[in-house]
């Protein structure tokens, strides 16, 4: 019995050692981004697939490196109090990366994800990104700012 609680407090140790080293340095100051962060880019990325499911497209994988620019663009905006894209994306997210096509929904919402993924759908531009089949992979990255949820989802393929 003491061995198995001790596998299971070594196990969680080490998961929250990755996770923060996985994000250090992502936000200012070397903060780390906060559960809900996490928790909002989790479910925006599992809003992205069923919408894509829903339509007959397959799912995109989430780069969790490349989330940690997504997060300081989300930052940025929420900072700055508006909406804008990444300036020049191929080079901001894709240095070093093959890829094909890219696209950037960026949005700002009240509400939860949910909101945030039907706006989305709702707007032909950010919908065509949703849905794009020669998209392969997203980074996402999600800030509540003043009460707002601010969100980037970067796709490429």
């Amino acid at each position: 019995m003491r061995t198995k609680v001790w596998r299971t407090v070594l196990a969680g140790a080490i998961a929250s050692l990755l996770v923060g080293v996985a994000f250090v340095g992502t936000t200012p100051a070397g903060a780390r981004p906060t559960s809900s962060q996490l928790h909002a880019r989790e479910r925006m990325q599992l809003a992205t697939n069923h919408s894509r499911v829903s339509h007959g497209v397959h799912r995109v994988s989430l780069n969790a490196v490349m989330s940690e620019l997504a997060l300081k663009h989300s930052l940025a905006m929420a900072k700055a109090g508006y909406l804008f894209h990444t300036s020049d994306p191929a080079s901001y997210y894709l240095h070093g990366i093959t890829w094909r096509i890219w696209g950037e929904n960026v949005g700002v919402t009240g509400g939860a994800v949910a909101q945030m993924e039907s706006a989305f759908m709702a707007s032909p531009p950010h919908r065509a990104n949703i849905l794009r089949p020669s998209f392969k992979h997203t980074a996402i990255g999600a800030v509540r700012w003043n009460g707002q949820l601010w969100i980037t989802v970067f796709f490429y393929g």
